[in-house]
């Protein structure tokens, strides 16, 4: 008689103590995509430098209403509930994405976990090598939303070429070109890559990240934030934000060439010049070929950037139109001027 009274007691106590467990276990947000605009002036993040997956995470590969395939893990301090990753998948797939949705793995923690994880306490996420890291919860006047899908904008970028320049440091092609990245980074007025102090405001991957969350909270429909980032050079005007989306659902992948025929006569002239349209920065190459002895020089404006060559390389960075000057040394003829450029 004593022990089943025993056992009884003790089935008892298992029963109370699984819900009280349980009831301990944080609940994940439902995510809402009007509150991608609930974000700080600043969205303070950082690279997540770990190469091993974080620990102590549930979830898996979820598949969307679009049909596309995301990765969502939660924290073990968040109740099991695929419904609510499942949720978070969605809201992936809602914000303006590509094929990249596919290689992103979200990691998804309480907000001092997230600080833990990625290196400071004023930390709201940080990604790295397809790994993102960002709250599962609100934060006062932080939702995470917002972190998410600023944090989501360097995982575009770092599926984005952008060469020579890693696109996660200077942005996107399109979007780079047009705010001069290239010029500004040699001017020191903008800092690629900078995590610390006030550069941290003047990097362009960061101003890349939060001009795509401004694109989202544009194409929702939601009321837009006002633009607090402290040089009001960098605050994103209508093109801005065509930009991003035409980077993110056309990327640019590699250069094109120009290729522009001529002539030398046995008298006349032996100079031509050929202006050629740079809208994008980025590395070109050109090479003058033909039956008279020729010479190639490139300018930007009155600056010669290449002097005497029949072949050369350079950098666009920063001009929209570049001239290639042919001149004839000797000989006469056609001759063929190909351009390489973004």
């Amino acid at each position: 008689m004593t022990v089943r009274v025993w056992v009884i007691c003790l089935a008892a106590l298992i029963l109370v103590a699984a819900p009280a467990g349980a009831a301990s276990r944080l609940t994940l947000d439902n995510p809402r995509r009007a509150e991608i605009a609930a974000g700080p002036a600043v969205i303070r993040d950082a690279m997540l430098r770990r190469l091993d997956a974080p620990e102590g995470f549930w979830g898996g590969v979820y598949t969307t209403r679009t049909n596309e395939h995301a990765t969502i893990y939660s924290s073990n301090a968040y109740a099991v509930d695929e419904a609510a990753n499942q949720r978070w998948a969605d809201f992936l797939a809602s914000l303006v994405h590509g094929p990249e949705l596919s290689l992103v793995s979200v990691y998804l923690a309480p907000p001092s976990q997230v600080s833990a994880i990625c290196g400071g306490e004023d930390i709201l996420g940080c990604y790295g090598d397809d790994r993102l890291v960002a709250p599962g919860e609100d934060m006062f006047e932080v939702s995470a939303e917002s972190v998410i899908t600023h944090e989501y904008g360097h995982h575009i970028a770092a599926n984005r070429s952008n060469a020579p320049w890693r696109a996660l440091a200077y942005g996107t092609k399109r979007w780079a070109s047009y705010e001069q990245v290239c010029r500004r980074t040699r001017a020191h007025e903008l800092f690629p890559g900078a995590e610390g102090g006030l550069v941290y405001l003047f990097n362009p991957g960061e101003v890349f990240a939060e001009t795509y969350r401004l694109m989202n909270e544009r194409k929702a429909g939601i009321p837009e934030t006002p633009w607090r980032v402290v040089d009001e050079s960098l605050q994103p005007n209508d093109h801005d934000l065509t930009l991003v989306e035409q980077d993110v659902m056309q990327p640019w992948s590699a250069n094109h060439t120009v290729t522009i025929a001529g002539r030398f006569a046995a008298r006349g002239s032996s100079v031509r010049s050929f202006n050629v349209a740079t809208p994008l920065d980025g590395a070109f190459t050109a090479s003058v070929q033909g039956s008279p002895v020729l010479r190639l020089d490139v300018f930007s404006g009155k600056k010669r950037l290449v002097r005497g060559t029949r072949s050369t390389a350079g950098t666009v960075c920063g001009p929209r139109t570049l001239t290639f000057r042919v001149t004839r040394t000797a000989g006469s003829g056609a001759f063929k001027l190909a351009v390489s450029l973004p």
